[in-house]
């Protein structure tokens, strides 16, 4: 992989940084953006966050099937996308 990195802000925030004012070691190159970009583009050419939010949704209701199956072993199941956390019971 190649590493990028980027800042964004706004209001205050933004008022503060002005040229020059901050940096990051991975921000700006060429070889960066240009991968960047790529990977940009591959996420939008094969529609893969509509991919992940499927699997997002599939991925909560089998949770939530496990969760009612064996309610004596998992309180909770929470989380956003493909992101999730189960709790479970103390007990």
């Amino acid at each position: 992989g190649v590493p990028i990195g980027a800042l964004l802000a706004r209001g205050q925030a933004a008022d503060v940084l002005v040229p020059g004012s901050h940096a990051s070691t991975y921000g700006g190159n060429p070889l960066a953006c240009a991968a960047g970009l790529a990977v940009a583009q591959y996420i939008c050419d094969h529609d893969l966050l509509t991919c992940a939010k499927e699997r997002g949704d599939q991925l909560s209701a089998g949770l939530g099937k496990l969760a009612e199956k064996y309610p004596n072993v998992l309180a909770d199941t929470r989380g956003w996308g493909l992101l999730k956390g189960i709790k479970i019971n103390d007990d």
